[in-house]
């Protein structure tokens, strides 16, 4: 591997386009090829940032000579173009979730270990530096016995006309979509998840899939986790994580992280908030050093299955009723 690291990117869509702006500034990694089915899209990528275009996936391995790929494609098409690239000896770097189903994460896992190449989920909240310290006074104790948790990502988008809403490409609605973010949240921060309750509804008529949904996420310690996931309710709320202890409250925000040991004390600020741009740019360099053998993963294949096994669950308890009536 030269010095330069040549990455490619599958799917110039929104997510897309943020992996293209957090590449073209990363040092030591060149931007080489962007491909999307839309040719206009795939060709304005191109001029503006001097890769060059394809509208076919597979001519990236054919006729590029790239380092690693970046797949931002809706999630049914992930074990495809995934395995295409592992198989190629290209490393793969794949938005959230690595499959509809763990079925096809297991063969996306098998795949890469087969072939000897890096598949990393590009799961960003790991890379949030109050997520990572919440983590780090988690392992500490600071907290004392973890009495709850929770995990809350909610807003109100017109999701009717994306890609998002259509099962047949993203495997489900809000619970994949949002929901996969906090399944892999609740593992990095309290370990395995062993089961799920989980009830899901439609709020807006016209969408094929659930747009709200609640999760609870019961841990191998024994750590309870509620989880808010809607694309049809903003609640508001300055912190998406909440982590009630024995000795005190840790709170993970948008605009900041507090730690709160005594009520009677204001809570003392311990880390900046959420920035899409620097969690973006840490999972692409942890991509580039773990492809060139300088370091491990944050997050690996494994964990990528992971969290697919806990949608899953999820939807299978959804399906189930998820829920008793009272008699």
């Amino acid at each position: 591997m030269s010095s330069e690291f040549a990455l490619g990117i599958v799917g110039a869509g929104a997510i897309g386009a943020v992996h293209i702006e957090t590449a073209m500034a990363l040092p030591k990694v060149r931007l080489a090829a962007v491909c999307d089915a839309r040719e206009e899209v795939a060709k304005a990528v191109a001029e503006r940032t001097g890769a060059r275009c394809h509208t076919e996936f597979r001519n990236l391995a054919y006729e590029e000579r790239l380092d690693g790929v970046i797949v931002c494609t809706p999630p049914a098409t992930h074990p495809e173009i995934g395995q295409f690239f592992l198989r190629s000896g290209i490393n793969v770097l794949c938005e959230k979730p690595l499959a509809i189903d763990a079925r096809s994460a297991v063969k996306m896992q098998a795949c890469a270990k087969r072939n000897r190449r890096l598949l990393m989920l590009a799961s960003k909240f790991r890379y949030v530096e109050g997520v990572v310290a919440a983590r780090q006074i988690l392992r500490e104790g600071t907290l004392g016995a973890i009495r709850h948790a929770e995990i809350v990502f909610t807003s109100n988008v017109d999701m009717r006309a994306r890609w998002n809403s259509d099962p047949a490409q993203s495997g489900g609605g809000v619970v994949i979509d949002n929901g996969s973010h906090a399944a892999d949240i609740c593992r990095y921060l309290f370990g395995p998840v062993v089961s799920v309750a989980a009830v899901g509804y439609t709020r807006v008529a016209e969408l094929a899939v659930e747009d709200s949904a609640y999760l609870y996420l019961g841990t191998q310690d024994g750590t309870g986790v509620t989880v808010d996931v809607s694309w049809s309710l903003e609640r508001h709320l300055p912190y998406y994580i909440r982590i009630y202890g024995e000795h005190g409250r840790l709170c993970v925000g948008w605009r900041e992280t507090t730690l709160s040991l005594n009520p009677s004390i204001a809570a003392t600020r311990i880390a900046p908030g959420y920035s899409k741009i620097e969690a973006f740019r840490a999972v692409q360099e942890d991509f580039v050093n773990a492809s060139s053998g300088s370091g491990v993963p944050r997050i690996d294949a494994a964990d990528g299955l992971a969290s697919v096994e806990v949608i899953d669950a999820a939807y299978e308890a959804i399906r189930e009723g998820g829920r008793r009536e009272v008699a």
